[in-house]
């Protein structure tokens, strides 16, 4: 097999993943390194990877190394493990994933726990200073819960993968309060208050010193007496928060400057990203209604068109509904994923990536395409293609 059918096989891998005490110990007899890593994992319902990505930003600005897995992907699978910036190289995954394929296999573990096994052991060799895990789903009984952690951030809890979790936010707040682990600090910046109460419950079980961050949605963001000035989106003021004061607890403290800078500096592939300025195309991977509300708030200037797809255990209808105050001009369209909602039930034109692709290239007006990360990777992964050939 070449790496990319190694790639498939691995995609194929589905299903629950193991009991946290039995993945760990596989790790351990295979790794026992792991536990040395310094290691701060993100939970929550959105702005998981933006968080990761600040932690990672400011922790490079102080010159440390810094190992980031993440998930899902937008257009390749090697985004999942990054080393600062820098993505796997397609020869390093393919040697790991060798060098555990046996042991993968004979325990049957599923694509995101392979994943995590293969970050580790990167990062390892990597010698990184620090690693930022963002959990998949949930967090209770996420594989990423297996390991150790210097510190466990909820940013925020919503309702979704309600099919898994629960269909209140009192169940979900329960699950991702699942990351908690005695006498390591627990940091959200969550606000809802039946959410809070059980946070507080659980970590008052679990003996988790918990702190919420109080953080409002706004283009200018003070924190421990400095000010500073952040793009849009505005959410995220709470995630830039969140990340500012897990180092603060950790003891590592940025200059006003320092921060700034990262600030000007900051994106992150599939999030609030121009691909296009004038007209404006605008990619958010925005997924279910707490995200969607999130964009809204940062878009209230917005009049142009919509370009929305969405996966089938999403709230799609919600969703539409949230848009529609922004504009009424809203298109569907059809992406490649099995897992796409039945867009005719909508009652809007549908299109096809390749014919949005076209209408972006051609249109005089601004357009936001959001509802999906895999749409948004699928929408950018062409658009490279056609405007390079161009």
């Amino acid at each position: 097999m070449n790496v990319q059918e190694k790639i498939n096989k691995m995609e194929n891998c589905r299903g629950k993943n193991h009991d946290l005490l039995e993945f760990r110990q596989w790790l351990t007899d295979a790794m026992p390194n792991h536990t040395a890593l310094k290691k701060i994992q993100v939970a929550g319902t959105n702005g998981k990877g933006s968080t990761s990505i600040w932690l990672r930003d400011l922790l490079m600005k102080k010159g440390y190394k810094v190992g980031v897995f993440t998930s899902p992907h937008l257009i390749h699978h090697t985004e999942r493990i990054r080393v600062n910036d820098t993505c796997i190289t397609l020869a390093d995954w393919e040697r790991i994933y060798d060098q555990y394929e046996e042991l993968f296999l004979l325990h049957k573990m599923t694509m995101f726990e392979m994943d995590l096994w293969m970050s580790m052991a990167y990062f390892i060799e990597q010698q990184v200073d620090y690693c930022i895990i963002e959990a998949g789903m949930g967090g209770r009984l996420d594989a990423t819960t297996a390991l150790d952690y210097k510190a466990c951030l909820i940013t925020n809890v919503g309702l979704d993968h309600t099919e898994y979790l629960g269909d209140t936010f009192e169940q979900i707040a329960y699950e991702k309060s699942g990351v908690f682990k005695p006498n390591v600090p627990a940091l959200t910046t969550e606000d809802k208050p039946e959410c809070q109460k059980v946070m507080e419950l659980v970590a008052d079980y679990m003996k988790t010193p918990l702190c919420f961050i109080d953080c409002q949605e706004t283009d200018v963001l003070r924190w421990n007496g400095m000010t500073f000035h952040l793009n849009p989106p505005l959410y995220q003021a709470k995630n830039l928060s969140l990340a500012l004061e897990t180092l603060n607890v950790l003891g590592i403290w940025l200059e006003e400057n320092e921060i700034q800078q990262v600030i000007d500096h900051f994106q992150w592939a599939g999030r609030y990203m121009v691909l296009r300025k004038d007209p404006l195309v605008l990619l958010d991977g925005a997924h279910n209604v707490h995200g969607i509300t999130a964009l809204i708030q940062s878009l209230k200037d917005f009049t142009g068109k919509i370009y929305f797809s969405v996966l089938k255990e999403k709230d799609a209808p919600h969703m539409i509904e949230l848009l529609q105050s922004i504009s009424k001009d809203i298109t569907l369209v059809e992406i490649s994923s099995a897992r796409l909602y039945p867009l005719e039930e909508l009652g809007y034109p549908i299109i096809t990536v390749d014919e949005l692709i076209s209408r972006l290239l051609d249109t005089k007006e601004d357009s936001l395409l959001c509802g999906s990360l895999y749409y948004v990777g699928e929408v950018l992964e062409k658009w490279v293609v056609v405007t390079h050939e161009k």
